[in-house]
């Protein structure tokens, strides 16, 4: 919310009713290990992808 979402850690922190310190260290995380963070885009880029093209999918026909 705070990288993507552009909204600043006090109003993600009122939103998700948890302390300010949480998504600082969620930030120190994010920051810390990209490439950690870069894989776990993938992967729900993919998933994501996977659910939209099942979703598009006619279903088959029950005999």
């Amino acid at each position: 919310m705070v990288i993507d979402g552009d909204q600043s850690p006090p109003h993600v922190a009122d939103q998700l009713d948890v302390a300010l310190a949480a998504v600082y260290e969620a930030l120190s995380y994010y920051y810390a290990h990209p490439d950690t963070m870069r894989e776990l885009a993938r992967e729900n880029a993919d998933a994501f992808e996977r659910v939209r093209e099942a979703a598009l999918k006619p279903k088959e026909p029950v005999s």
